[in-house]
Parts: C-alpha cells; sequence; structure tokens
C-alpha cells in the first residue's frame, strides 16, 4: 500500500543571520550520502555582485536588475525579496521541476522569502532557522569578511534581532556553536521529516499561486 503511493516532495527552508554560517551548513549537508539522489538544492537568482570564490549557477545565479525585473515580470519567480539593497528570488521552475519528480528541494532564503514560501506550501514547507550562540561570536564572524564596511556591518547586526524573533515562527532552530553537530541536527530533522505522512500536492499549490 505505502509503496504504492507517489511521494511528494518537501521544501526545506533554510534562514538565518548573515554570519550564521548557514551556507556552509547547508554545502556541507547536501554532500551527506544519503541525500544527493533525492534532494537538489535550489540556486537562488541575485542581483548583487559575487563574493570572492563564489561561481555563478553554484552559489547563486548572478543577474543585473533588468534582468531580475525581466523575469519578475514574466512570473518566473515563486518569490522575491530585497534584502540590503540587492535582490533575491527563488526561481519557479526549477522548484517545481525537483518537485514533481518526487525529490525534495534545499533552500537557503531570507526570513520574508521563507514565510511566503510557507504561505505557499503550507503542508510541504520545514522551516528551519540558524543561530549563533551570541552576539559577540555573530559580530566576530562578521568583522572577518572582507566585503563587509563598518556601516554594513551595524546594519546587519540591527536587522538580525527583527530575525531572530521571526525565528519563533519556524519549525526548528538551530544553534550553530559547532558546525559538525549543527550538521547533524540538520541532517536529522530532514530524515525525520520525510518520514511523515500525508504531504499534499506542492506542485498544484504552487500552480495556483500567481509568481
Amino acid at each position: 500500500m505505502w509503496n504504492n503511493r507517489k511521494r511528494l516532495g518537501r521544501l526545506f527552508i533554510v534562514s538565518g543571520s548573515s554570519g550564521s554560517g548557514k551556507t556552509t551548513l547547508l554545502e556541507r549537508v547536501s554532500q551527506k550520502r544519503e541525500f544527493p539522489r533525492n534532494m537538489t538544492k535550489i540556486i537562488t537568482v541575485t542581483t548583487r555582485a559575487a563574493r570572492n570564490a563564489e561561481k555563478n549557477g553554484r552559489d547563486y545565479y548572478f543577474v543585473d536588475r533588468e534582468e531580475f525585473f525581466r523575469r519578475r515580470k514574466r512570473g518566473e519567480f515563486a518569490e522575491f525579496q530585497e534584502i540590503y539593497g540587492d535582490y533575491y528570488a527563488t526561481p519557479k521552475r526549477d522548484l517545481l521541476r525537483v518537485l514533481a519528480a518526487g525529490n525534495d528541494a534545499l533552500l537557503c532564503v531570507d526570513v520574508k522569502g521563507a514565510l511566503t514560501l510557507k504561505r505557499i506550501f503550507p503542508k510541504n514547507a520545514v522551516l528551519i532557522f540558524i543561530a549563533v550562540p551570541d552576539f559577540k561570536s555573530l559580530k566576530e564572524r562578521l568583522a572577518c569578511r572582507s566585503s563587509e564596511t563598518r556601516e554594513s556591518l551595524r546594519k546587519r547586526l540591527r536587522i538580525v534581532k527583527d530575525e531572530l524573533q521571526c525565528a519563533t515562527r519556524y519549525d526548528y532552530v538551530i544553534i550553530n556553536d559547532m558546525l559538525s553537530q549543527a550538521v547533524k541536527k540538520l541532517s536529522a530533522i530532514i530524515t525525520a521529516e520525510r518520514l511523515r505522512v500525508g504531504n499534499r500536492d506542492a506542485c498544484s499549490l504552487l500552480n495556483s499561486k500567481k509568481g
């Protein structure tokens, strides 16, 4: 009976403050042996400039604002947000392709984008917030970035408090004080959520919404 049921894809949506280590965490989890075959990381479209070592098509799809708004007008995004003066969006086609195949999607989006996707996929989206142990640790991590100016650092720290308040609306919160333990916790969440039954058809939900 259960083997004949078509598996519906789930959305594992990870958010976290700048400097929380969420990008590194997702990379480690997506490389684990038990996940690559049936879980795909959805690459975000952004207008911001690439940082050191970032590659187009691997870390983000880097586009200019004109191209971003052309794609937005064509309805190519499942959600989009402005963050620190730049724009980010989740490609709808990539997301639907993964879910339609019965696989899971792994996304890294900001708090507002995560809550938007949760409204579209109320039964399929799993929200996971990555937090740092304290503000001192966060400030030290951000200060190590060569791309951060004093003003951008102050701005990001101000926003952290708002993001932490939104974390109460997430399904899980992981304190990333030790990367290896955070990887184990995120992996355990994914495994446990995959054992849940009664998933709704996420593809039909998104198709019924305007992009």
